[in-house]
């Protein structure tokens, strides 16, 4: 129908805007930013409070170069949304563009969000000197499958709060006063994805998450930290990306006397990871007591393997032998070789005889090669032990000086000549310009 003859309709006993049915309506504020949404108020006196009923809240707002009284103008517009508001409220996000001065507002709004049932929660205002404390409160949004946090304080729950629909949980800098990280997750008993940026070590990390899938920490840590990861059974992606200080020298002397290695009791019972990332120092973090051979149990689904190797650290050249060791069903790896030449090198002997072959490696990444003679063996090591391999990908810099560093085509030349087990096997050398070449 033309809207000619819509307009002529006389069944419709009106304008179009005041009768449209209301899935139609809906359908367009769920589409419309918060504040336009709002302002549909003015279009017609059947649409003065359509907005009200509006069950997702996203207040993202950019403020470019934000005064304090526009910060306050918006604070009281997101106060009014929520006093004004009717009905269950399924998701409330809050961007990182907006500064809380004091908590008396957030209080507010968790209070009102919790009687609404709220399912996602997401709270990312500018950081602050000091975080803000999260109320009590949060504790009472039982209906919570999604939470994200930043720039916070979680407070002590209450004795009997839980979780128990999350399912998602992000927190970045996250400080926890008169509890630990481990009891929090212990409250989430059907958590499935977790990821925590900006981990700063004020915690340790154990995690007893029988449903989780998914795990991403980045940040800090001590050497005495505890990290463990108990019954988790489900989790297939593991991401540690860890920067870990107060090396001791005893920290780092090989002593099999001990009665369980550190990597075992972080990585012992991940049975069933299938993609592991390991970035920072985080593999001398694990080397620490003694590095086993291999680990107890094969690692038989992993797939996908992400290493950060410092090649001049021994400890950590060790680390990642005994994971390449573990994962006899490896598909793809992934090198971020890293060189400080402040660290003496120490010679490390790669060769493990017949025994000890990747049998279904096929892709390989090495990121920031240097040329360096500990690179190179490596290189040649894992060529020798990759019959199925089909492509060899090697990103080197012209602005890392190696001594004996050959650039280009040279390098590339070099690395052709070492013994490869596949035949198949083709390598693509890149510099910083971009592709050299690719020889088969």
């Amino acid at each position: 129908m033309s809207l000619s003859k819509l307009k002529l309709d006389p069944s419709l006993n009106g304008d179009i805007i005041s009768n449209m049915p209301p899935n139609i309506t809906e359908n367009i504020l769920s589409r419309l930013p918060i504040k336009k949404a709002v302002r549909t108020c003015i279009l017609s006196k059947k649409w003065r409070y359509n907005w009200v009923t509006l069950p997702e809240l996203i207040f993202n707002f950019t403020l470019g170069n934000a005064l304090i009284n526009r910060n306050d103008r918006l604070m009281k517009f997101i106060d009014d949304v929520l006093s004004l508001h009717r009905g269950p409220i399924s998701k409330f996000e809050l961007s990182r563009h907006l500064c809380i001065p004091n908590t008396q507002y957030i209080d507010k709004w968790i209070l009102c969000l919790s009687r609404n049932g709220i399912k996602e929660l997401i709270l990312c205002p500018q950081p602050q000197l000091k975080h803000y404390e999260l109320p009590s409160c949060l504790y009472s949004c039982e209906l919570l499958t999604h939470l994200e946090l930043s720039f916070c304080t979680l407070k002590r729950p209450p004795l009997f709060a839980s979780f128990n629909f999350l399912k998602s949980l992000l927190l970045y800098k996250v400080e926890f006063v008169g509890f630990t990280f481990e009891n929090l997750i212990s409250r989430c008993p059907i958590l499935e994805r977790l990821k925590i940026e900006g981990f700063t070590g004020c915690t340790d990390l154990i995690i007893y998450a029988p449903k989780l899938k998914s795990l991403v920490v980045n940040g800090f840590c001590k050497v005495t930290q505890n990290i463990s990861f108990n019954n988790t059974p489900l989790l297939t992606c593991v991401s540690l990306n860890l920067h870990c200080y107060g090396f001791k020298p005893e920290h780092l002397n090989p002593n099999e006397g001990e009665n369980i290695s550190r990597l075992i009791k972080v990585f012992g019972c991940l049975h069933g990871v299938e993609k592991l990332a390991v970035g920072g120092n985080f593999l001398k973090f694990l080397a620490v007591d003694f590095v086993p051979k291999k680990l107890p149990n094969a690692y038989y689904r992993m797939k996908s393997l992400d290493l950060e190797i410092c090649f001049n650290d021994v400890h950590m050249v060790s680390m990642a032998l005994c994971l390449l060791r573990s994962a006899p069903n490896l598909q793809e790896l992934k090198i971020d070789a890293v060189t400080h030449t402040n660290i003496r090198p120490q010679f490390l002997e790669y060769r493990d005889g017949p025994e000890f072959s990747l049998n279904q490696l096929q892709i390989v990444k090495i990121n920031s090669f240097g040329g360096w003679k500990r690179q190179l063996v490596f290189v040649e090591f894992l060529l020798s032990i990759t019959p199925v391999l089909e492509k060899m990908t090697i990103y080197g810099y012209k602005d890392i000086v190696a001594e004996g560093y050959l650039y280009g085509g040279t390098m590339l030349e070099l690395l052709m000549r070492f013994p490869r087990a596949s035949p198949e096997a083709k390598i693509e050398f890149f510099e910083t310009a971009g592709l050299v070449d690719v020889r088969t």
